[in-house]
């Protein structure tokens, strides 16, 4: 915890430094000789300041090299406000050196999260972990990897995943959730309805802004896409019960893997887990409609779209949830 408030405070720190270098330089631009001003500001915006952010902040949380462009694409903008021209002093100079800087950056990280990406894909056969592994290199963060990960996934799932099989390992019971509460149904009762929709609002609001009405219909099949890739991913990632485990599943949205020895009890009713805080539940059942509650011992991890999770009762909806509890049991009566 102490070290993690050390670098927000540096970071903190960092950001206000530079917010100060740049604003005095840009208000004290007019101040400073020609000669002097074309020289000194651009090497400060575009090598000084990206520099410090390296030291600072990119190399302490082992950040992406692509992290420091932004921040030199910035001093740029800053120095041709603060010269009146992108010709001025040796703007074109620096420039003409850092583009191929940048880009010699931009094709190393590229190929270190091809790399990732490949390493993630030869260890699992699950879409969402290879995503999730290599948006954890870029960002090195839980919750924007994990969000990240899920949105990749989406389009996964929506545009590539209809001639691949089930995430199944050898040895594995599944117990499919997709039709469960009505899901699918609606699903496709959408899928009916949205061309129509579609064209339709794009014709009704075109007739006041041809702008408004390309944006609301790319919203509109992003929305269309999103809801394809996820009832796709509810179908190609079930529940499925292997040796001495259960992997509990929802679309994109849950993963989590539970040992048969710490689960508790598998109930079938919302009233049966009234005496867990809510902060212990995380519920996935269709129309927050789950058919099946497990809980578990000790709190579990589970990975969300949000991040990881530690909770001790997961809700689903199975299309057959007494068939998942009656496997249960059995795995149980074996075990003893």
């Amino acid at each position: 915890m102490g070290a993690t408030r050390s670098q927000k405070r540096t970071l903190i720190a960092f950001c206000e430094l530079c917010i100060a270098l740049y604003t005095y330089g840009v208000i004290s631009a007019s101040y400073i000789p020609s000669h002097i001003e074309g020289i000194v500001l651009p090497l400060d915006f575009m090598v000084g300041i990206p520099l410090g952010f390296y030291i600072l902040v990119v190399r302490p949380r082992r950040l992406t090299l692509l992290a420091i462009i932004p921040v030199i694409w910035i001093g740029y903008g800053l120095s041709v406000i603060a010269l009146g021209s992108p010709n001025a002093g040796m703007l074109p100079y620096l420039l003409a050196v850092l583009i191929p800087f940048e880009l010699a950056i931009a094709v190393w990280e590229c190929l270190k999260v091809v790399k990732v990406y490949r390493s993630a894909k030869a260890k699992s056969e699950d879409p969402v972990v290879w995503f999730k592994e290599t948006m954890l290199y870029l960002v090195r963060k839980d919750a924007p990897a994990s969000m990240a990960a899920a949105e990749l996934s989406v389009w996964y799932y929506a545009l590539l995943s209809w001639r691949k099989k089930p995430y199944v390992l050898p040895g594995e019971r599944v117990f499919s959730y997709h039709n469960a509460g009505g899901y699918m149904n609606m699903m496709l009762g959408i899928a009916l309805a949205f061309p129509v929709e579609i064209i339709g609002v794009h014709v009704l609001i075109s007739q006041w802004s041809v702008v408004a009405a390309c944006v609301v219909t790319a919203l509109s099949i992003y929305a269309a896409i999103w809801l394809a890739g996820d009832a796709r991913a509810r179908v190609m990632r079930p529940v499925t019960l292997g040796d001495g485990y259960i992997r509990l599943e929802c679309g994109i949205q849950m993963k989590a893997v539970v040992p048969f020895s710490d689960i508790e009890k598998v109930c079938f009713s919302e009233s049966e887990i009234n005496a867990f805080a809510k902060t212990d539940k995380l519920n996935y059942g269709t129309f927050y409609q789950a058919n099946v509650w497990v809980v578990v011992k000790h709190p579990v991890e589970v990975s969300t779209m949000l991040g990881k999770k530690r909770v001790r009762v997961v809700g689903l909806s199975l299309d057959n949830p007494v068939a998942l509890k009656n496997s249960l049991s059995e795995q149980e009566s074996r075990g003893q």
